[in-house]
């Protein structure tokens, strides 16, 4: 295990990271244990965002993941009640080359504000 790979792992901060398709290509501990805190069923490495979000939700991350492939943003973020108070979501894509190569999503539990 690389050192990166150590501290993904082990960070207590939720870390998603998915491909342009949607499909979770990494996520860390925290992230499944706060799924099931969160009673969001789904997470899976492998599988489909679509497992996980409810379709409106989809809906706009393709809009977001539309708009990260353009270049018109180079971050988003939201807030939502979590089981302890505030998350703190925030997206930021990844390129390969020009291409959009996937994001990472990290999710704070608490305001960032």
């Amino acid at each position: 295990m690389s050192n990166c790979t150590k501290v993904w792992d082990n960070l207590n901060t939720a870390v998603v990271v998915s491909d342009p398709e949607f499909n979770v290509t990494y996520a860390n501990q925290r992230a499944f244990e706060l799924f099931d805190e969160l009673k969001i069923a789904g997470l899976e490495v492998g599988k489909n965002m679509t497992a996980c979000h409810k379709p409106e939700t989809m809906v706009k991350l393709k809009s977001i993941y539309q708009d990260f492939a353009d270049k018109k943003i180079k971050i988003n973020h939201l807030t939502m009640d979590g089981p302890e108070g505030t998350l703190t979501i925030v997206n930021v894509p990844f390129y390969d080359g020009d291409a959009l190569g996937g994001v990472v999503e990290m999710v704070f539990e608490g305001s960032l504000a």
